[in-house]
């Protein structure tokens, strides 16, 4: 009985705790990339003792070859450079660029140096996400401005702007073969569009609760997107 009632207690708590941080979240914490719903949540802490066994355990001697790199968590334990001034980054497919953002400025650096290469500053407003295609040729970003922008990662120019969402952009993802990209937000839309014409493909609107994020099937035909209700809807799209 005794335990019963703790678990119980502790339920309530969660529950107030959910609807006080959302309430509670504001346009810094969303441009920092936090989900809201799930500030409430447990955090695990291990040893270092532990975390060094996990990470061998999870790549068997078998699997390293000639080929596969053997991570060594303790071999550089300082960073190699600092970014500094940044809410968020994104990795080029190749490894050898990084894009960060702060309110509506994304940044490309060289991965290698930290040296930087590009500043885009085409926003108006915080950007909350930023995307690279496949084939590391151009990015998409979107935020507070409802505004989704794909760009040249080498020039910096702009090669298309996407206008229809009324409300924040929250989530960007291109399909896999590049030809397209989903955009997602407070409007509880989700939309496709011709990646470097802005045309719009498709529009969806079964959510009930604002999108937080997308994402493609790796053959391209379906979307799935996620909603602050806990919601997954699966889109086909060919």
């Amino acid at each position: 009985m005794e335990h019963e009632t703790i678990n119980k207690r502790n339920g309530e708590q969660q529950n107030q705790v959910g609807e006080t941080t959302r309430a509670a979240l504001s346009r810094r914490q969303f441009s920092a990339g936090l989900p809201g719903v799930m500030l409430a949540g447990s955090i695990i802490e291990l040893s270092e003792h532990n975390s060094s066994n996990a990470v061998a355990a999870s790549i068997p001697t078998s699997s390293i070859g000639p080929g596969r790199q053997k991570l060594t968590p303790h071999a550089y334990d300082q960073p190699q450079y600092v970014l500094s001034g940044t809410t968020g980054c994104a990795w080029s497919p190749d490894s050898q660029r990084i894009a960060t953002f702060q309110e509506h400025i994304v940044t490309l650096y060289n991965a290698h140096t930290g040296k930087r290469e590009l500043t885009y500053d085409k926003h108006t407003d915080e950007i909350l996400t930023v995307k690279w295609s496949a084939d590391g040729k151009y990015l998409a970003s979107g935020g507070f401005d409802q505004r989704v922008h794909v760009w040249d990662a080498v020039s910096g120019q702009t090669a298309a702007v996407y206008q229809g969402h009324s409300a924040i952009v929250r989530d960007l993802a291109w399909s896999p073969n590049g030809h397209y990209l989903a955009s997602a937000g407070y409007d509880k839309t989700v939309r496709v569009w011709e990646a470097l014409t802005g045309i719009t493909v498709a529009s969806y609107a079964g959510h009930t609760a604002e999108v937080q994020t997308l994402t493609w099937s790796p053959d391209s035909t379906f979307i799935a997107s996620t909603d602050l209700q806990n919601k997954t809807l699966i889109w086909r799209v060919a």
